[in-house]
């Protein structure tokens, strides 16, 4: 109970943070013209471009010009990434991140998004990205030491990997004060103390794509990249695709990031080939850890769920949660098989040593404990159909554990005897007791009759029924009597779900202390998928564990995506660069295959960098922190270029930021001006080139 002063210092504090929420909404501005939030509705925004990773851009002005701190997060996964950098006049770095990470929801300063020497970012964010969420607010919400205050408040120390240093950050740390709010703002969300997963990404340790790279050597389909996991990837053009062998959504995640900005760290690559080699080795091992991952679900979710608090108190919010109990359980056991399972084949490999000391922790124990107190998990038997879904939720917690939860259930027994009752007596009287027709149920319809005849079209349905539905071999028609059972069935559903609700809450309270071991396991259950699928492409292909040195050498190497597609017809080529000759130049007719070898040279790379074996027999590579290319020669409509002016700007991209350790790939460099005006610019860039000492 609170005190007549207490309560009214609460009210005000209440309608002070009201004001102040709403003046930062009306500060957000939309810089495509629509307005930020959708008052026709719920509280959230429901935007039709909106992106659930949203990110927040700082950018340093006076002493810190060029540097860019940003806070990313995506709201399906629980984590904040921050990160501080220097970054180009053209935001090459930020626009590689952004594209890796999906982050089409772009919130920035006031200001940036104006011409000028110094605000280029807006325009340079617009052409670049011209389907994102791009928002503007007012510089006073980046405060650095709000930032800094909400970071300690919210970081679990125990899995967060930020440094010292990170606190010093006041761009990052901005940007952090500024995606809290916007969440908050736009999501509903608030994460509670202590709870938080938040990363430092580093700019360094991984090998920079340029996203137009990913298209011209055919690592990703930019534009299928959403529906990458939906359709399997079954068309298998891109190097992507091939080599997607995963069986979870956050393993293909990992594999996905990887791709994109290969490690440049050669233990962390050597750990990788390691495991690979070991699991090549085991194929029994490598199936059944396939098989058992196949029955787990997202600990994202369930992590959500534990961190996160919401304003609201809603029967499908209730669901949700009792989902994700039941998910849960479902997960914890598939981590005790794959524990099992890698102790019984007693592995060699450091990594999977490792993953597997993070699934023995016995804090796994005590959360299953904790579960199964007062979760009844005996109706998890992997049935689908409606009805049997609804009743695993409605049963979830154990009998005796609430008095109103079980009054509520036995009402929803009651009513589903009555359905029952009443579908029996309507079929009889109805239809004389046709064995074509029978009671169905569904999420969407509740309780509904169907009735199965090759004449949809013309039977006849009794006058006495409503909702009559035909399709091409069935007909669905429900009576008044059923609807009425159904609308009450719903409010029953509803009043089970939030008495289970209040018991789901208090199991989230007691395993408050022990959610960092559920990190570790999304982790682990993530790596063990990603190397499975590494080790399902090499042993199903005739490859070879790549070394690492100063030369690139490749002995009878394959184009991976054409040697997925046909291997007994792929051509296999030497490769050889070294230190003393680091340039190549490839000639021959057209047709040949000189692209073809140019991008098999570029993609044999980032997939030795990942820790994959490559399609070849032998292979020594350097380990390469860029990696440029120029393969297309088209006009760039969108940003006002021709295919002439775009190359030069590609060019000039390349002779700027590559060094010794840089890949640079050229397809028919100058071909887009006159001969003579070509030949001199090619003589111009490959002598720059040479000075660099890149390899090309």
């Amino acid at each position: 109970m609170y005190s007549n002063k207490s309560l009214q210092r609460r009210r005000r504090q209440q309608v002070t943070e009201s004001l102040s929420e709403e003046k930062f909404s009306n500060s957000l501005i939309r810089l495509n013209g629509q307005s930020l939030l959708d008052t026709t509705g719920n509280n959230t925004t429901t935007r039709n471009n909106s992106s659930d990773v949203v990110i927040v851009i700082m950018e340093g002005r006076g002493s810190s010009e060029g540097q860019i701190g940003i806070a990313m997060h995506d709201v399906r996964h629980p984590e904040i990434n921050l990160c501080e950098f220097v970054d180009s006049r053209e935001y090459a770095t930020l626009k590689t991140m952004i594209n890796v990470h999906e982050a089409y929801d772009i919130v920035i300063q006031n200001g940036n998004e104006e011409r000028g020497a110094t605000k280029l970012l807006g325009e340079a964010l617009m052409t670049a990205f011209p389907d994102a969420s791009l928002q503007s607010i007012h510089a006073k919400y980046f405060k650095p030491e709000r930032g800094q205050s909400q970071l300690e408040s919210l970081m679990n120390a125990e899995v967060s990997t930020v440094s010292e240093g990170c606190f010093r950050r006041s761009l990052a740390l901005g940007a952090l004060a500024v995606l809290l709010k916007y969440i908050h703002e736009t999501r509903c969300v608030f994460f509670r103390v202590k709870s938080l997963r938040i990363k430092e990404m580093g700019v360094n340790d991984t090998c920079m794509i340029d996203f137009v790279s990913w298209e011209s050597l055919e690592i990703i389909d930019k534009d299928d990249a959403s529906k990458a996991r939906k359709c399997q990837m079954k068309q298998k053009r891109t190097l992507m695709s091939v080599l997607n062998h995963t069986v979870t959504a956050n393993g293909y995640r990992l594999l996905r990031s990887n791709v994109l900005q290969p490690s440049t760290d050669i233990s962390t690559i050597e750990a990788r080939q390691e495991s690979v080699e070991e699991l090549i080795a085991k194929p029994q091992l490598k199936e059944k850890l396939r098989r058992t991952l196949l029955r787990a679900h997202e600990l994202d979710r369930v992590i959500a769920m534990c961190i996160q608090t919401s304003s609201s108190w809603t029967v499908r919010e209730s669901e949700a949660k009792i989902n994700q109990i039941i998910k849960l359980i479902q997960t914890l056991k598939v981590i005790q098989g794959i524990r099992e399972l890698l102790d019984s084949a007693r592995v060699k490999s450091d990594l999977l040593n490792e993953k597997t000391e993070f699934l023995k922790d016995p804090r796994f124990d005590q959360i299953m404990n904790i579960l199964l107190e007062k979760v009844d998990d005996s109706l998890c038997d992997g049935r689908k159909n409606s009805l049997h879904l609804q009743n695993t939720k409605c049963y979830a917690i154990k009998h005796y554990v609430a008095v109103q939860l079980d009054l509520a259930r036995q009402t929803y027994e009651e009513l589903i005897k009555n359905v029952e009752e009443i579908g029996a007596r309507e079929i009889a009287e109805h239809f004389h007791n046709n064995a074509s027709v029978r009671m169905s149920f569904s999420q969407a319809r509740g309780f509904h009759y169907t009735f199965v005849t090759r004449e949809a079209e013309t039977v006849t349905i009794p006058r006495h029924f409503l909702e009559v539905f035909r399709n091409r071999t069935t007909v669905t028609f429900n009576s008044r009597q059923v609807i009425a059972c159904n609308d009450r069935l719903e409010q029953v559903v509803a009043e089970i779900f939030l008495a289970s609700d209040v018991i789901v809450c208090d199991m989230i309270d007691q395993m408050q202390p022990m959610i960092p071991v559920l990190y570790y396991a999304m982790d682990a259950l993530s790596t063990i998928d990603f190397l499975c699928g590494l080790a399902t492409y090499s042993d199903s292909r005739d490859t070879c564990r790549p070394s690492f040195g100063k030369s690139f050498s490749v002995s009878q190497g394959r184009h991976p995506i054409l040697d997925w597609a046909d291997s007994e017809r792929t051509v296999t080529n030497d490769t050889c660069l070294t230190r003393d000759r680091r340039f190549g130049i490839i000639t021959g007719p057209n047709m040949a295959g000189k692209s073809t070898y140019l991008k098999q040279a570029a993609l044999i790379s980032i997939m030795a960098q990942i820790g994959c074996f490559i399609p070849a027999n032998y292979a020594t590579l350097p380990v390469f922190t860029r990696i440029f290319s120029r393969m297309g020669h088209n006009d760039e409509l969108v940003r006002n270029k021709s295919a002439f002016a775009s190359e030069m700007s590609d060019a000039a991209s390349i002779v700027q930021y590559a060094d010794e350790n840089s890949l640079v790939v050229l397809d028919e460099l100058a071909r887009s001006t006159s001969t003579e005006e070509g030949i001199a610019i090619t003589y111009a860039i490959c002598e720059k080139v040479l000075e660099l000492k890149v390899m090309t």
